[in-house]
Formats: C-alpha cells, structure tokens, sequence
C-alpha cells in the first residue's frame, strides 16, 4: 500500500493540466464575454499558470524536503493540493482563479518532488527505473481517465472537472495511515555519477528538459484550440483525441525499465525528440480528430519513455545530500517548458496559422535531432554513448 501512495503523486501531476484540458475551450469563450481579455489566451493561461508555481516552488521544496523529511511534506503538500485545486468550482475571477492555479502548482512541485525523493529512499538503482516507469505509467493512465472525466463532467459546465482535485484528500488519508516515516532497511549508499559533485553539473539536462516539454503539454495546451479550428468543440470528443496521446505515454512507461536495460541514455533522448517532432507535425498537417489522436499517440511515445528517464538521470548523478534539491530543480525546468508553450505557440499560431505553427514546430524538433546526432558524430561521440 506505501508503493501505491507513493506512485500516486504521478496521478496528482497528471491532474494539474489534464482536468481542464479538455474544457479549455469553453473557459476561453467564458472569460472573452466577461471582459475584452483574449479568452484564448486567459485560459491558456490558466490551464499553464500551475506550472508557474512548480518553476518557482522546484527549488524551494527540494530545499525544505531536506529538512522536514520527504513523507511529512508529501502529506501537507496533498492538503495543500485539494484545497487550491478545488478553488475553480467557485472562482469566478479570473486573476484569483490564477493564483489559486499558482497555490496548485506549488503544492505540485511538493508531491512530486517528495514522491521521487521516497522512492529514490526504498528502492536500489536496479529497481527504481521500473518503478519510475511504473510512476510514469501510473500518471499517465490517471490521465486517460482524468481527461475522459473530465471531458464528461465539462458537458455540465467548465467547471465541474475542478472537483477531480479533491481526490487528493483520499490520498492523504491513505498515507497517513500506510507510508512509513522512513525506508524499513538501510541501504549500501549509492555513488553517483563521475563529476556531478554540484548542481551545476547538472545543466546539460535541465537545458534539455525545457524544450522537451514544451513538446510534452502541446496536447494539453494546444490541442483543445486546434480541435476547435477544425470545427470540433465538444469536450467529450476533444478528450478522447488528448486521452490518445496520454493512452501511449502509459504504455511506453511501462516498457521503460526494459527500454533502459537495452539502450544507453543518449539514444533514448533521440528517440524521444524524433517521436515528439514526428507527433506534433502530424497533429498540425490533420484536419480532423483521427489525425490529431494519431498525432497525440505518437507524441505520447516520446513522453512515456522521457519521464522516467530525466528522473533516472537526475537521481543517478546527484549525491544523496542534494538528491531533493536537484529533483526540485528537474520540474522547475520540465514546467519551465510547460509554461513557454503557449507565450510561443500562441504568437506564432495567430502569424501563421495555428496547423502551420504546429508543423513548424514539429520540423524545428527533427532539424534538431538531425544537427545534435551530426555533431557528436563529428566530435567522436557515438550515439550509443
């Protein structure tokens, strides 16, 4: 039971964007007749302002978790978690809707953060890269589910997916009854990774998270508004195009522990970037929902493989001592590219074309792709390095 409390802090990530993914679109058009904002971009703004608040909340919880202990923040950060999400069934400003979305965020990066740091704590090197792929998956088919109730509860109202935060409330019950306060045997302690004596040994992979999930939320950010320029603005069915893309992430989690065994980190990033930049190309050349789920699937890949392995990477390489710090610092990036997604995507879909922006975009990744591999071909780096 202590194992399922602590994968269910992927279920909470995965609720923060995906609950109201699929009602985006109806938010939009709500605000844009209460004032002359652009809806599109308010709730944009919502749907991504949680992301802010694990940006600024990554460090500071990584900081506090080394000093309550990861098993007490968890449980306050859940507390924290039910309250703010929950705030949108009642909100009705817009700005304080954004900064209860901000509370969401903080309270995110706490459960996230403390989640890895507890499995980091019970689990030998050998196992963690199954279980984080188990967490993985675990957020991922939460999300399947979430978007699908929510795309059913936003038939009633915007609103109505804002009350899927108060499952966390469960979780906080069941942690206080079944997490033990600290791992039931020691361990051998762990050497980390040649060089990584610092935090800032650790930049090339916080650099590479930012663009990488820029591409991981285009289905939760974007697509809702790319569905709706098709003419097809029921959440019900825009859930299930998104509920795709969420489907393969799971699946490709679950295979991450034997994908890891097999292939080397380096290969696994290209992977993954080929099969975000092929996704959101596909999603931008559709007209229609098949195309887009197909595109989502596709994304989807890319992500369920990319999770697990920036949280391997990063536990692998930090010392124990700064272990909760440089996992705090991972989501402060991943959410950094959450939040960058649509102050680009959105300029570049009115200049262009929002079909137009998403091949850009999806072309950007490939060319990418292409220069990085030939450059460590050209520096003696194979990829299998």
């Amino acid at each position: 039971m202590a194992l399922i409390v602590m994968l269910s802090g992927g279920v909470m990530l995965g609720l923060v964007v995906a609950a109201m993914s699929p009602v985006a679109a109806k938010a939009a058009l709500y605000f844009a007749g209460r004032s002359k904002a652009d809806g599109d971009l308010v709730a944009q703004m919502i749907v991504t302002a949680p992301s802010i608040g694990i940006i600024v909340g990554g460090p500071i919880t990584g900081w506090l978790i080394g000093r309550t202990g990861a098993k007490r923040f968890f449980l306050t950060a859940l507390a924290l978690f039910g309250v703010a999400g929950s705030a949108g069934l009642y909100l009705d400003d817009a700005s304080m809707l954004l900064v209860s979305r901000f509370v969401l965020g903080l309270a995110t990066s706490g459960i996230v953060t403390a989640m890895i740091v507890l499995i980091s704590e019970y689990f030998t090197p050998e196992a963690r890269a199954r279980v984080l792929g188990f967490q993985s998956a675990t957020g991922a088919f939460a999300g399947v589910l979430t978007i699908e109730a929510a795309g059913r509860l936003g038939d009633l109202g915007w609103r109505t997916p804002f009350a899927l935060y108060l499952l966390s409330f469960v979780i906080l019950a069941l942690g206080l009854i079944y997490l033990p306060a600290s791992p039931r045997a020691p361990r051998v302690r762990e050497k980390s990774a040649a060089g990584s004596g610092s935090l800032i040994g650790l930049w090339p992979i916080y650099l590479m998270i930012i663009p990488m999930f820029i591409a991981v939320y285009m289905p939760n950010i974007q697509v809702s508004f790319l569905l709706r320029d098709d003419g097809i603005v029921r959440p019900l069915t825009q859930s299930h195009v998104i509920e795709t893309g969420a489907f393969t992430v799971a699946v490709a989690a679950l295979c991450f522990g034997a994908i890891r065994r097999r292939f080397s980190g380096t290969q696994i990033l290209i992977a993954c970037f080929i099969f975000q930049g092929v996704g959101i190309a596909v999603m931008g050349l559709s007209w229609g929902a098949l195309g887009t789920a197909i595109g989502c699937g596709i994304l989807g890949i890319g992500t369920g493989i990319a999770n697990p392995l920036i949280s391997d990477l990063i536990v692998a390489r930090a010392t124990p001592e700064m272990r909760s710090r440089a996992i705090g610092l991972s989501y402060t990036a991943r959410y950094s590219g959450d939040f960058i997604n649509p102050l680009v995507m959105h300029p570049l879909g009115v200049a262009i074309g929002l079909h137009n922006a998403f091949v850009s975009a999806g072309a950007l990744f490939l060319i990418g792709v292409a220069v990085a591999v030939i450059w460590r071909q050209a520096i003696g780096k194979p990829a299998a390095a």
